[in-house]
């Protein structure tokens, strides 16, 4: 997903929690082998090649991400809206697949049929990296719980979830150096800011949010931070408030989320 991703994990059990960080891990490189826009043999890439000429049959977990998606999409107006990856191509943030590049779709042409079936209503791409990031960070945790953990914190690239009785501080990242927001217990965090190069950092940021209403890349300054209590819908959320600004509360409210909107970089 074209990030790093950390643990840290402790419990009563020392090879319990040995076992459950490795169980974690193999989570997350399933997300990415399933919802990988650049594996040529992902499902992602195979809905693209195929979904819209036949009902093809997913896993679970990319059936899960796509429902919650398009949850997001109706909520917010088609705000977040996964069929954007033929501007993420052009934009050069994404690898052009073969053949001819269609137009960018439309949320309402993914059509999630019974028995976890995906059908496209046109041609079109789909990219998961506006979600399947979170969804990613929620697995980790799930089997670090599950695992006998007692207090873990998962971090992929910003996508932040913990638990335990420990607080972390959260910090947004600005030219002058890090400034804490706040605290973290149980619950998940994710942050989005508009493209930019840094002359100054050797380590570029590679996303990239684009408008559904006009196919380009967004243009806003400072940057937005969502706190949920899921990854998953703190990662997509990110998009909508970035979009939207603070007159999206009420829609974040619905999802149990809350935002922060820092105008400095």
């Amino acid at each position: 997903m074209g990030t790093l991703v950390q643990l840290r994990a402790q419990g009563p059990d020392r090879d319990a929690v040995e076992r459950a960080v490795e169980t974690a891990l193999a989570a997350v490189e399933r997300v990415d082998r399933l919802m990988s826009f650049h594996a040529g043999d992902s499902e992602l890439t195979r809905l693209n090649r195929e979904a819209s000429s036949r009902p093809l049959a997913v896993h679970p977990w990319t059936y899960a991400v796509l429902r919650r998606a398009l949850r997001v999409a109706a909520a917010s107006d088609g705000l977040f809206d996964i069929t954007v990856a033929p501007a993420l191509v052009e934009a050069g943030l994404l690898p052009r697949p073969d053949g001819s590049l269609p137009a960018c779709g439309d949320w309402h042409d993914v059509v999630l049929l019974p028995e976890g079936r995906v059908f496209f209503r046109r041609p079109m791409l789909i990219d998961l990296g506006g979600i399947a990031k979170g969804f990613a960070v929620d697995q980790a945790v799930h089997a670090l719980r599950g695992g006998g953990c007692t207090d873990a914190v998962v971090n992929a690239g910003g996508d932040l979830r913990r638990f335990g009785a420990e607080r972390q501080l959260v910090h947004l990242r600005r030219r002058a150096g890090l400034v804490p927001i706040a605290e973290l217990r149980c619950g998940a965090v994710a942050s989005s800011s508009p493209h930019a190069v840094y002359p100054e950092r050797l380590a570029q940021p590679l996303g990239c949010i684009i408008d559904p209403r006009h196919h380009r890349p967004w243009s806003g300054s400072g940057s937005v931070t969502v706190a949920a209590r899921s990854c998953v819908i703190a990662d997509a959320l990110t998009k909508v408030a970035a979009l939207a600004g603070p007159p999206c509360q009420p829609l974040l409210a619905r999802f149990g989320a809350q935002a922060y909107w820092d105008t400095e970089l």
